[in-house]
């Protein structure tokens, strides 16, 4: 199960790497998307789009309005994709 978590925290990472200009190596599980990042409420929309494209998912946007940190993007994801 460790390596399904770590695909998910690889892809996650080069998206949101992606959408904030900097490397995927730089960011952690404990990254913050807005204080660390200055992802904004548009930011976090397009990133919210682009994982649930990459795994053909519906999110639950009660669910997901209260994430801040990758690692919850990570936990919710392995959670939604093994249910």
């Amino acid at each position: 199960m460790a390596d399904f978590r770590e695909k998910i925290q690889n892809e996650l990472f080069k998206i949101i790497a992606r959408l904030a200009g900097t490397s995927p190596d730089k960011l952690k599980p404990e990254t913050n998307l807005r204080d660390d990042l200055g992802f904004d409420s548009l930011k976090s929309m397009e990133a919210i789009s682009r994982i649930t494209e990459l795994y053909d998912i519906e999110p639950d946007l009660d669910e997901i309005a209260d994430i801040k940190i990758l690692k919850d993007i990570i936990d919710y994801l392995e959670k939604k994709l093994s249910s």
